[in-house]
């Protein structure tokens, strides 16, 4: 795996300074832009593009705080996150997972949109806890502990996509 911390010359830490992230980010791709490889060769030209997709690459991973996770587990243990597989171990979290299912289904089917608001606010301080725990649980190197929490995040993420599509469905009435 690449490194994007490394490629970003930032500490690897679930916290970045998103400033310092930006500052990098705009002198690398200054430095990539192709009007600076106008008059080299094809070969220079082709890894300068190669390497300005890394970048953009690297960037998308730094900016994402579950990507950012992944990758931080990922350097330190040397496994890769597999989001297909299906944390089933974590069963308090599940029957949460199937509560919270079972609410924005019930939301949806009555078009209640301050209800809408209310489980949406819920979601979002929920979201705000586990990306306080899993800085908390990297910063110690429980990976483990980290594992199980970008799995509830990716959950979460997902729940946050489902409640803005209901969302949009209930404005459109």
């Amino acid at each position: 795996m690449n490194n994007p911390f490394a490629l970003f010359d930032l500490p690897i830490e679930f916290q970045l300074d998103q400033n310092r992230l930006s500052e990098r980010y705009l002198a690398l791709q200054k430095a990539l832009h192709p009007d600076n490889f106008a008059n080299s060769s094809a070969q220079e030209q082709r890894l300068a593009m190669q390497k300005s997709a890394e970048v953009n690459d690297a960037l998308q991973i730094l900016k994402d705080p579950i990507l950012r996770a992944d990758c931080i587990i990922a350097l330190n243990t040397g496994e890769q996150q597999n989001t297909e597989e299906k944390s089933t171990q974590d069963m308090a979290f599940l029957m949460q997972q199937m509560q919270w299912r079972e609410q924005l289904e019930e939301i949806e089917n009555t078009q209640d949109i301050d209800g809408l608001m209310t489980f949406s606010a819920e979601i979002e301080q929920s979201n705000k806890e586990k990306i306080s725990e899993i800085s908390t649980a990297l910063s110690m190197k429980d990976w483990q502990q980290a594992k199980l929490i970008n799995d509830r995040l990716r959950f979460i993420k997902k729940l946050m996509t489902e409640i803005e599509r209901i969302e949009d469905k209930l404005a459109d009435f």
